[in-house]
Formats: C-alpha cells, sequence, structure tokens
C-alpha cells in the first residue's frame, strides 16, 4: 500500500506479506532490529546517549529504521529512498524478492511457515519492474 500514512501503511504491509506465504507457500522470515556498534551491543551508556538524541532530533529529521522486517521470496517491494537514481533505483521504484542468502549463523530451518532470525540477510536479491541497468 502507497501511503504517507504509517498507521496504516505498516499493518496493511504485514497482513499483505502474511497472506502472499498463505497463498504462496513461501516461508516468512522475522528480523527484529538490534542496534550495535562494531559488532557488540550497545552498552548502557550508549544507549543512554542514543535516547537522549531521540528525545532532542525532530521526527521528521529521522531516519529511522523498522523495529522488525518481514521478508519472503516472491514479496512486492518498494525502494523508499534514491539509491542510484541514473538506473531508476529511485523512491517509488518497485520489484520483488528474487532470493536471499541468509546469515551463516541462522538458526537450522524448521517445518513451520514463519521463521525468527538474529541477523539479516548477507543480501537481498530484487527484481526491480523497471530500471536502465
Amino acid at each position: 500500500l502507497v501511503t504517507p500514512r504509517h498507521a496504516v501503511q505498516e499493518p496493511w504491509n504485514t497482513a499483505a506479506v502474511r497472506k502472499w506465504c498463505r497463498d504462496s507457500g513461501e516461508r516468512l522470515f522475522i528480523i527484529h532490529a538490534e542496534d550495535r556498534i562494531s559488532g557488540r551491543p550497545l552498552t548502557l551508556r550508549e544507549r543512554y546517549a542514543q535516547a537522549v538524541r531521540d528525545k532532542r532530533d525532530r521526527e521528521e529529521h529521522r531516519k529511522r529504521l523498522p523495529e522488525t522486517i518481514e521478508i519472503a521470496r516472491g514479496m512486492k517491494v518498494m525502494v523508499t529512498t534514491n539509491i542510484q537514481t541514473d538506473l531508476d533505483v529511485a523512491n517509488g521504484s518497485r520489484g520483488e524478492i528474487v532470493d536471499f542468502v541468509l546469515h551463516p549463523d541462522k538458526p537450522p530451518l524448521t517445518d513451520g511457515g514463519v521463521m525468527e532470525l538474529k541477523y539479516m540477510p548477507v543480501y537481498l536479491l530484487v527484481k526491480l519492474a523497471r530500471t536502465r541497468a
């Protein structure tokens, strides 16, 4: 769903990816965000500094990543920031996840339709609907 309202967009997208997984039989991977510095968790002092900075900065100036990311092969995606505009990899470009490679430290794959991961995949392979590449 393309809408400027996150209150509508996020639940809609969650429902859409879950429906896609049910209909297609693809496994849903859920990744929870965890702030780290050089591979280690933040110290109490670093978490406090982050909280102070978040409170000080205005909401519209922050580019926050979501707390949870849900992905599945074949799901539709949209670029939300300009990456390579001369190749049409820009805000609003649409495509689908073709494949991804999971982190080497992933838990063993289960038979269930939903799997929670501790680490982001090594990469996502996305086929955009239209590019100049």
